[in-house]
């Protein structure tokens, strides 16, 4: 399963650096890339994680998702 996630509030590395791991460390995710400039983040999953999970993960280091989208391949 992939998602796109808008991550409002990241502003340097260091900043994505934190929501890198805040997703890695969600058990079912196999991989996460996210570009500053956009503020967009897409996380792969080896099975489906709920939003709110997702939501609490990033929310934990400082950050707020502002939406999440499905991804169908």
């Amino acid at each position: 399963m992939k998602k796109k996630l808008t991550i409002d509030g990241m502003s340097c590395m260091h900043c994505v650096n934190r929501v890198y791991h805040a997703l890695m460390n969600i058990s079912e995710v196999t991989s996460v890339d996210i570009d500053l400039k956009t503020q967009i983040a897409f996380l792969e999953s080896n099975k489906t994680i709920d939003d709110d999970i997702i939501k609490s993960a990033i929310s934990n280091v400082g950050y707020k998702v502002t939406e999440i989208e499905k991804i169908y391949v």
